[in-house]
């Protein structure tokens, strides 16, 4: 059995433990509502984890404007999937550009509306 590491670029949704063990840090990426910008923009995914207490997956990205670390979370949708705009988000390749749209919902939470592939990551 192998282990992941960042170098490896794993493509899969990860524990936070299998995270924290390949060399990531959660820790470095903002969750908190004031600090995720709502509107269009591009980020870099850089890894995704289950999240803890939902059925949702959270990516965690930096915004490639202003090098901002953000956290964002997909939701397990009617279908019992994690897609968005025909996107399966534990699919998603860690080093791509993504154009993602934040707005607020109904209780000012910052949510992920709209995720759309601009390039894939750099094969190795």
């Amino acid at each position: 059995m192998t282990t992941n590491t960042k170098e490896q670029k794993p493509n899969s949704v990860l524990s936070f433990q299998a995270a924290l063990h390949a060399g990531y840090q959660p820790r470095d990426y903002s969750y908190e509502k004031d600090d995720i910008p709502t509107g269009e923009y591009h980020v870099i995914l850089d890894f995704m984890i289950w999240a803890k207490k939902l059925p949702a997956i959270d990516l965690y990205c930096t915004i490639r404007q202003t090098g901002q670390r953000i956290k964002l979370t997909a939701f397990l949708d009617k279908e019992r999937s994690y897609r968005l705009n025909h996107i399966n988000i534990a699919e998603l390749a860690y080093g791509s550009t993504l154009a993602v749209q934040v707005e607020r919902n109904t209780n000012d939470n910052p949510t992920l509306c709209k995720v759309s592939r601009l390039k894939s990551a750099a094969k190795t």
